[in-house]
């Protein structure tokens, strides 16, 4: 008896553990020679506003679990968010079969968060930023589109997150949170961005839960990747990030590649 009950209890927790995107198209091979958009060497400058209750809040402090926002100006510290695709030494990828990458907060970044992201012919799929302030970003739904559908095209999704992602800003729950995710195509639309004006495909997306919902409105430009991500916690703060910039930088290996380069372009 007490084996079938442990059975079960396995057979529940491989259930909810087991439900982080799956969905997702990954290839398995050519990780990082495939990509067309999120290459080697690449640096994705985003800048930063947040906005709660019609206020516009800046980011003062931003380290791995601490943060400090401030509705002064003069306390801006953190404007931007960098992604930087970098080529993992051997037996180092973070996520296996993902393109790794580094998210950094500028100026002047004292640390790496080093994660990943997916792209291929089927679909491209990216993590959040999520240090400090921006572990919110994990409750709502991530930068994802199937390419080359027609406008309508929905798909769902599913992921188990732990408290320790849970902060009283964005919300809080005890043991794991399972969210649903609904993804929409909805339409087309020309954009006006520092690369001039884009035709990009809007995604909608929401993030269910039994804590409240999150959502994504998604910009993407067949050639310059998710220009444009706008996101709304459970509590309705408001966190848009805007691709403002791409460097072709040198291909790095690791954070102390990183670190070294920011200091020396310093």
């Amino acid at each position: 008896m007490k084996n079938r009950f442990l059975i079960i209890i396995l057979l529940i927790s491989n259930l909810v553990l087991g439900q982080q995107y799956d969905g997702l198209c990954i290839e398995k091979s050519k990780i990082d020679k495939n990509n067309s958009i999120y290459t080697l060497g690449k640096e994705f400058v985003f800048n930063i506003k947040i906005t709660e209750n019609d206020s516009i809040f800046f980011l003062q402090e931003n380290n791995s679990d601490n943060f400090k926002l401030s509705y002064e100006i003069d306390s801006l510290k953190i404007s931007e968010i960098h992604l930087t695709v970098i080529k993992p030494k051997m037996f180092q990828r973070t996520n296996k079969k993902q393109t790794e990458v580094y998210y950094s907060y500028e100026p002047n970044p004292t640390s790496t968060f080093s994660t990943g992201l997916v792209e291929n012919n089927e679909n491209i799929w990216i993590h959040p930023p999520r240090s400090g302030f921006f572990k919110s970003l994990e409750t709502c739904p991530f930068p994802y589109i199937k390419l080359d559908k027609p406008i309508g095209y929905k798909w769902s999704d599913s992921m188990s997150i732990g408290n320790h992602w849970s902060n009283k800003k964005w919300g809080l729950w005890e043991g794991r949170l399972i969210l649903n995710y609904d993804y929409e195509i909805v339409g087309k639309e020309q954009v006006d961005s520092e690369f001039g004006i884009l035709d990009c495909i809007i995604v909608n997306a929401v993030a269910n839960s039994i804590i409240g919902k999150s959502k994504l409105k998604a910009y993407f430009s067949e050639k310059y990747g998710f220009i444009k991500l706008d996101y709304t916690l459970f509590n309705g703060i408001k966190i848009d990030l805007n691709l403002f910039k791409i460097i072709n930088g040198p291909i790095l290996r690791d954070g102390k590649d990183f670190l070294k380069t920011s200091i020396n372009n310093c």
